[in-house]
């Protein structure tokens, strides 16, 4: 009987251990969501595209309001967002997104703005802060 109360008891240790492993094996760790807020949407074809260390992801946004990337990111880790196309259809937008870039908090962060307007493009200039000529 001694032996058999000896087990059990280092079974039952050896279960706890594995749990509180498991805990940080399995993707745990505190992550969070980019999300923002579209205004002047008039046109379809806006993406945005989330980069956090090597991946991406690429969002679609044809409405004003809330969006949201799904990708968690890790506290802590850089992220940054670029306009890789613009509304297009029926006729161009031009974009200017602001607060694209930070260091993730551990609550997420709301700040990204993408703000669009109907002005027409000038191909002969480049306002940098925009993601068409202009």
């Amino acid at each position: 009987m001694k032996y058999v109360t000896s087990i059990i008891v280092f079974i039952i240790g050896l279960n706890s251990a594995q749990a509180n492993d498991l805990i940080y094996k399995s993707g745990f760790e505190n992550n969070a969501l980019v999300s923002g807020t579209a205004a002047g949407i008039n046109n379809i074809g806006l993406s945005l595209q989330l980069t956090v260390n090597a991946n991406t992801e690429t969002l679609a946004i044809d409405s004003n309001g809330q969006f949201v990337f799904f990708m968690p990111v890790t506290a802590g880790d850089n992220w940054w967002v670029s306009v890789i196309q613009l509304p297009s259809n029926p006729q161009q937008q031009n974009c200017n997104a602001s607060n694209t870039s930070g260091v993730m908090p551990a609550n997420g962060t709301d700040s990204l703005l993408v703000t669009c307007n109907d002005s027409p493009w000038n191909w002969d200039q480049m306002n940098w802060n925009e993601g068409g000529w202009n």
